[in-house]
């Protein structure tokens, strides 16, 4: 990549870069992410590089916005390959390097149980930094919120496996897979076992498939079924898939995918004498916040409702304003409430 080309069309001001780089000496390895299932499950069309890029920041969002510069993470890219057990050299970081020019205006679809959905692009602003071979990211603040607000609902990815992966729809069946997990030996399903089922139109809207690509059902079920689970399977990313049509007759209606617990292949990479705090810690620390915010609003139920309302009343005065209603309603409750 062109470093003067790249510098020209930096888009952070040296203030922001100044302000950022000193966290990069305090960041840790990460080997996961806590990735919400209503982004697993999202609607989107983002290449494999990009997507790893993109996991590897949401690895850095924290559990609960405090400021602005929450929106912000940054990372080498030394520690993008060592997070995604990349194997280094220059064609690789060259990858890396190109895949952030394009994230930026890389968009998601994020649909709600209720009908609603909501499209956003990833990121404000997206950075590579030459001098410091640092990448820094600024998320939409409305999806980074949204990226908080879901995290109750979460599957564990592994950031390794998920850089073993080269095709952006075995990537979409990693986490997809993975958001599932839940049901894992549990209602009808055997001991490791899960599964769950799309529909061909459900799949093509999943993946952001245009109707004029693969007409023919069989280069459909060729590309973006079979051939890229036989990438995941052969990734060994801790679980396989085995893809089982569901048919009306001779008509392809769509396909039950089966998931099968197995062992992960370890990484290539050996992580440092500082690793991020162990997954069981992270996720009680998730837990234990939620539980407070739930305490609050069954100890204050008047007023958290009197702030949903006031929170609906602020989105009609001012429809650019977009918020989820109970999250903010809750952010201000235990705002009124500080140290309970």
């Amino acid at each position: 990549m062109n470093d003067k080309n790249t510098e020209e069309s930096e888009l952070f001001s040296q203030e922001e870069l100044d302000a950022l780089n000193p966290h990069l000496k305090l960041k840790k390895d990460r080997t996961f992410l806590l990735q919400p299932n209503i982004i697993s499950r999202s609607i989107n069309d983002v290449e494999a590089t990009e997507k790893k890029l993109m996991a590897l920041a949401m690895s850095y969002m924290p559990y609960k916005i405090d400021n602005d510069e929450d929106y912000t993470v940054s990372f080498s890219i030394t520690e993008a390959i060592k997070a995604l057990d990349l194997t280094d050299g220059q064609n690789q970081r060259l990858i890396l390097e190109s895949a952030v020019d394009k994230i930026s205006g890389s968009q998601i679809k994020i649909a709600l149980e209720n009908g609603d959905w909501f499209k956003y692009t990833w990121f404000d602003k997206a950075s590579w930094q030459p001098s410091t071979k640092t990448f820094t990211l600024t998320f939409n603040k409305t999806l980074g919120d949204a990226l908080v607000q879901y995290k109750k609902a979460y599957s564990k990815i592994d950031l390794a496996s998920l850089g073993r992966l080269s095709s952006k729809y075995s990537i979409r069946y990693f986490e997809i897979g993975l958001s599932y997990s839940g049901n894992k030996g549990i209602n009808g399903n055997k001991k490791g076992t899960w599964f769950f089922e799309y529909s061909v139109d459900q799949l093509k809207q999943l993946f952001s498939i245009d109707k004029s690509q693969y007409k023919r059902t069989c280069d459909f079920t060729r590309r973006v079924v079979y051939d890229p689970i036989e990438l995941l399977n052969k990734a060994q990313v801790g679980f396989s898939i085995e893809a089982n049509p569901i048919n009306k007759g001779k008509k392809l209606l769509g396909f039950r995918f089966i998931c099968t617990e197995t062992e992960p292949a370890p990484r290539k990479r050996i992580a440092s004498a500082n690793p991020i705090p162990d997954n069981s810690d992270y996720e009680e620390e998730i837990r234990q916040e939620e539980e407070h915010r739930e305490q609050l609003k069954e100890r204050y139920p008047d007023e958290y409702l009197a702030l949903v309302k006031e929170v609906e009343q602020e989105k009609k005065q001012d429809p650019s304003k977009i918020m989820f209603s109970e999250y903010e309603a809750l952010n201000r409750l235990e705002a009124n409430h500080p140290g309970e």
